[in-house]
């Protein structure tokens, strides 16, 4: 009803979202509506009555792409690529690697000319110094970034986005998540034995 599958999957059709974000993003909302009235009734020492509806949730959550489309410029489905920002999506290595980018800005956008494809030229050509000149020419932006990934081992890429400083991430699955080095887990007793699963996400100094 909120629109989000219009905009979740690729360009051959919508797609549900891998996890169930409507359901989590509810709970989250009431966690903090919770804390804020606890936190008001501290102050005044009145309560508070509370509703909140999932569309409500997550049509707030879709704020930016219903502002987009108000200014007649919607999203559409865009894989792992951004409606609005070029170059942005998954690149694969010479040696088969998939690795997803994000520039930025048009300083990164430069660096990354200079870093990744070996061609300063490209950082100041017209038709790519900004990221509206990049999005309106995506195929050519893209063109040029997966040419250069091409020519490299991830090993090779990896090195050239780190010395650019340019935002990157490999494409994992989930083996990926469970043998990555950042991962931290808890253990957790059930009626069918521990199981291990992912830490609680924040961390308090004491």
């Amino acid at each position: 009803e909120s629109g989000l599958c219009a905009i979740t999957g690729g360009p051959e059709g919508p797609a549900r979202v891998g996890i169930s974000v409507v359901d989590i993003a509810t709970g989250a909302t009431a966690h903090a509506a919770i804390l804020e009235a606890l936190i008001a009734r501290g102050i005044t020492g009145r309560g508070a009555r509370i509703e909140i509806s999932m569309f409500d949730v997550i049509a707030e959550w879709l704020a930016v792409p219903l502002l987009n489309h108000g200014a007649g410029t919607g999203p559409g489905r865009a894989g792992l690529s951004h409606p609005s920002i070029a170059p942005y999506g998954v690149f694969a290595t010479a040696d088969g690697a998939r690795i997803l980018i994000s520039v930025q800005s048009d300083r990164e956008w430069r660096a990354l000319c200079a870093g990744l494809l070996g061609d300063p030229g490209a950082g100041e050509d017209p038709r790519f110094a900004t990221n509206v000149a990049r999005v309106a020419n995506r195929a050519a932006t893209d063109a040029q970034v997966a040419a250069a990934f091409a020519r490299m081992t991830a090993g090779q890429a990896v090195a050239a986005l780190e010395r650019a400083d340019i935002a990157f991430a490999a494409v994992n699955d989930m083996a990926g998540l469970a043998s990555h080095p950042h991962l931290r887990r808890i253990t957790v007793a059930t009626p069918a034995g521990p199981v291990s699963m992912p830490a609680p996400a924040a961390v308090f100094d004491d």
